[in-house]
Formats: C-alpha cells, structure tokens, sequence
C-alpha cells in the first residue's frame, strides 16, 4: 500500500509540473518552430528568382545546393548538379532582361523538423531579350507556368535540392476519362 501511495504521489507531482509548464492555447516550441522555417521558406521561394533580375551566376549558386536537380520545359533540361545547372543558367541569363515573376497558388509542405519543405506554385513570366527593342514595347510572356520544388536548410541556409518547371498543353497527352469515386 506503501508503494501505490508513492507512485499517486509522483504522479500528482509529475502532472502538476506538466500543467505549470503548459499553459492551455499556448502555442508549443515546435509550432514555433515549424511557423519561423515557414516564413523563412515563404521568403527564400520568392527572392529565388532574384540572380535573374540582377544577373548574377554568383547569386544562383547561393541559392543551389550542390547536388541539386533542374528539370526545365525543354526536354534536355534535365540537370543534376551546380556544374551541370551552371551553363543552363549562364545562357538564360544572357536571353533574358527585365524578367518579372507573378506567382499565386502557393503550396508548401513543411517537414516535421522544420529543416525541409517542398512546394508548388503557379507563375507568370515576363521578359525581354537582347534582341528586343526597348522601346517596341514588345515583350515575352509565359503564363501559368506549374513551377514544384524542395529546398533543405543546409548550414543554416535554405538551397534548392530539386526545382521543376511545366508548362501544359492543351488537351491529354493520354486519352483518358476522369473517374468518380
């Protein structure tokens, strides 16, 4: 009997203990966690683009992870590593002047450490190339661009480990019907 008074005992203090610490509707140490590596996510998704805007190879490969994979619209972007995504950048860099990114419909999912996440969103996309004249007016635009990606907080930075980018086409490639549960 001695020992069952003892284990409520411990019990009671234990719980009272709990309930000092957590104070009902408080938001947990993770929550927190998860919410600050969201906004900090949120950010990195919309400054990523930003070594377009000022030209800089440099500024992309701070954004790339070493081991990164881009697989763009065209059928031979598919490229794994900064060596190999490097060139593809370097040429789109050179044809593209005053890119403008337009993105809604963002979606990330946050891994339960808060040090992953993946995402998707839809952009519009805007530029000109050497070849325009600035003063046409005449411009390039690419609308509803399907634009998924992974990043990963590396030695306290965020680096794109896979980026993709489609672009669909009108009707199925495959004929298929939709089907209702």
């Amino acid at each position: 009997l001695h020992m069952l008074k003892k284990f409520f005992l411990i019990k009671a203090i234990g719980l009272f203990l709990y309930s000092c610490n957590h104070v009902p509707g408080e938001k947990s140490l993770k929550t927190d966690l998860i919410e600050k590596a969201t906004d900090e996510v949120k950010l990195f998704i919309n400054d990523q683009y930003d070594f377009f805007s000022i030209g800089s190879i440099d500024e992309a490969e701070r954004k790339f992870y070493k081991d990164a994979v881009l697989i763009g619209t065209d059928e031979k972007e598919y490229f794994f590593g900064w060596n190999k995504i490097k060139p593809s950048l370097l040429g789109q860099i050179d044809a593209i002047e005053n890119p403008k990114f337009v993105t809604r419909n963002l979606n990330i999912t946050m891994s339960d450490d808060g040090r992953m996440a993946s995402y998707n969103q839809i952009i519009d996309f805007s530029y000109r190339t050497p070849t325009t004249e600035s003063s046409s007016g005449v411009k390039y635009e690419i609308k509803n661009i399907r634009n998924s990606g992974v990043i990963k907080k590396i030695s306290g930075d965020w680096k794109l480990i896979q980026i993709h980018w489609s672009i669909g086409v009108k009707g199925k490639v495959i004929e298929y019907e939709l089907k209702n549960d």
